[in-house]
């Protein structure tokens, strides 16, 4: 009931995958180290993990840690989402 209404909010977006990074750019850059460690991931950011945690570890940490080095940050950047995160 609660991950359907979270996964409610990433699913409306077509470009979940883009939208992960954008949402929790902290997340990709700090967790590219934790990604083995699934457990660690949630743990990397600390706090904006939290509610992301069950589909963060899953989703982004998989098909999305390859290609967080720069490919998905670049069009991210200008996207939106992601300026009040990288203040």
């Amino acid at each position: 009931p609660w991950i359907q209404k979270l996964h409610h909010g990433f699913l409306l977006m077509p470009t979940e995958k883009a939208d992960f990074s954008t949402i929790l750019p902290h997340l990709q850059i700090p967790g590219t180290p934790c990604s083995p460690r699934s457990p660690l991931s949630p743990l990397c950011p600390g706090g904006p993990a939290g509610p992301t945690s069950p589909l963060a570890p899953t989703n982004p940490v998989g098909p999305f840690l390859p290609d967080c080095p720069g490919s998905p940050l670049s069009p991210v950047v200008p996207k939106g989402p992601v300026l009040p995160l990288k203040p």
